[in-house]
């Protein structure tokens, strides 16, 4: 599904990424963790098409996308959930919504497109609050609202950036069951920039840990010990 071969990114002249090799299976939950500042959400960014300056080969589906440009990027099925959620404060929960289905090659592009029922059954609280600005919903509503935007591209595959960072407990667990049910019943392929370690243990079948832009460990996540956890991500 997603292939990153000596992949080095750079922010201007700074090299950031160091000859990173990657590789998600079609159908896959990877983890991808770290501590703050060893290159993950750049290792994000560049296979988004972001960076100032991406070296070696990005691969979607067995198609080179690194010449892409980011909204192709995303037509060609590479969904994303950013850091911090970037859901539009002034738009409605509807508008919100109904910018996912721009990047859905199979939809209208927003020309009478429709929000999919599913996207209410996996978040209920989003049916109740369409009319409502999404600056006015707690930060969980909108991450919540900021993953079914990006489900109703119908992505290959999605990139998910902290998506549990300062979100009140009880949400975290209904949104790591929803990815769970999505990669698990649904067959979602999921990369998962991720801290909480028990959510990454609990929902991924593989995991990398990055270390000073470097992939420093990868395996099975029944590999990701607490060793492994000490050395590379204890602060």
């Amino acid at each position: 599904m997603l292939e990153l071969e000596n992949v080095e990114a750079y922010y201007g002249d700074s090299r950031v990424l160091q000859g990173v090799s990657l590789s998600v299976k079609d159908g896959e939950f990877v983890s991808i963790l770290g501590r703050n500042g060893v290159g993950k959400t750049t290792l994000i960014r560049s296979i988004l098409g972001l960076m100032d300056r991406v070296e070696g080969s990005i691969q979607l589906d067995g198609t080179d996308i690194k010449r892409f440009k980011t909204h192709d990027r995303a037509l060609a099925g590479i969904g994303y959930v950013p850091q911090g959620r970037g859901i539009l404060p002034k738009f409605t929960v509807r508008q919100n919504l109904m910018l996912g289905t721009f990047a859905n090659p199979k939809s209208n592009r927003g020309n009478g497109a429709r929000i999919a029922e599913w996207v209410f059954e996996l978040f209920p609280i989003l049916r109740e609050f369409l009319d409502r600005r999404g600056g006015n919903l707690s930060g969980g509503q909108q991450q919540q609202l900021a993953i079914a935007r990006t489900l109703l591209s119908e992505p290959k595959i999605i990139l998910l950036d902290e998506p549990t960072e300062g979100i009140q407990p009880n949400i975290v667990e209904q949104i790591e069951q929803v990815l769970i049910d999505l990669n698990r019943k649904h067959g979602k392929t999921i990369v998962l920039i991720e801290q909480n370690i028990g959510f990454a243990r609990r929902a991924s079948q593989h995991f990398a840990i990055m270390d000073r832009g470097q992939v420093a460990a990868r395996g099975p996540v029944q590999e990701l010990t607490d060793q492994l956890v000490h050395r590379h991500l204890a602060v």
